[in-house]
């Protein structure tokens, strides 16, 4: 297990009341930008303590998925009594390292062979190792005109805010996240979204199809 992850695991005892208060209008606006129809699959990774499963089962309905994965068993475990609490049957939760996920541990974990429809990657790829190789692994995953999100923040030179970030996530907002993806995408788009300065950054979101259907 990464050192990382230790501290994610500690952290998502305080997680929620501290931090994802400051993301609530970015998630709802990653939800809208996947697009999601109902009876659709969405990979949620990281999927954290479960806070954008809202918006994601709203958008696949009763008949959907939301496989939901995480290294860290600390958020996890969070993400697991969120699902409770909801009542959320469409939900599958994981442990699992993003580099690690195959389309085998998908279907184990769903029950049944699963076909992505679309990637929710939030506040991710500022902190994955080989992150533009874990995203491209990710891609793969995605079914011929599946449809990707990829939401974080990004600052070229960070304040001393954007470096307490990058302490307490583990993370690197220097990366321009949005990158794989315009590479790889057809109809890329990407915009900025309403900012704090507790995001140590500004919210890039950026969003893609792949090709081939």
């Amino acid at each position: 297990m990464p050192p990382a992850m230790g501290w994610y695991d500690f952290f998502a005892r305080f997680y929620d009341s501290s931090v994802e208060k400051l993301y609530v209008g970015a998630r709802e606006a990653a939800c809208e930008a996947l697009e999601l129809r109902p009876g659709q699959t969405v990979l949620d990774l990281p999927c954290g303590t479960g806070q954008a499963f809202e918006g994601l089962v709203a958008g696949v309905g009763d008949e959907g998925a939301v496989l939901g994965l995480d290294l860290s068993a600390g958020m996890l475990h969070k993400a697991h009594a969120r699902v409770e609490a909801h009542g959320w049957s469409q939900v599958f939760l994981g442990q699992a390292d993003v580099h690690a996920v195959d389309a085998a541990m998908l279907a184990e974990l769903r029950g049944a062979p699963v076909v992505i429809d679309s990637l929710h990657v939030f506040l991710g790829l500022s902190a994955f190792p080989r992150w533009e190789e874990a995203f491209e692994h990710l891609w793969g995953l995605l079914r011929p005109g599946g449809r990707a999100v990829v939401l974080d923040s990004h600052a070229a030179h960070p304040s001393f805010q954007g470096r307490m970030v990058n302490l307490v996530a583990q993370a690197q907002i220097q990366r321009e996240t949005w990158v794989p993806l315009q590479r790889l995408a057809e109809g890329f788009e990407r915009r900025e979204l309403p900012s704090l300065p507790q995001h140590g950054g500004t919210l890039v979101l950026a969003s893609g199809r792949k090709g081939g259907a």
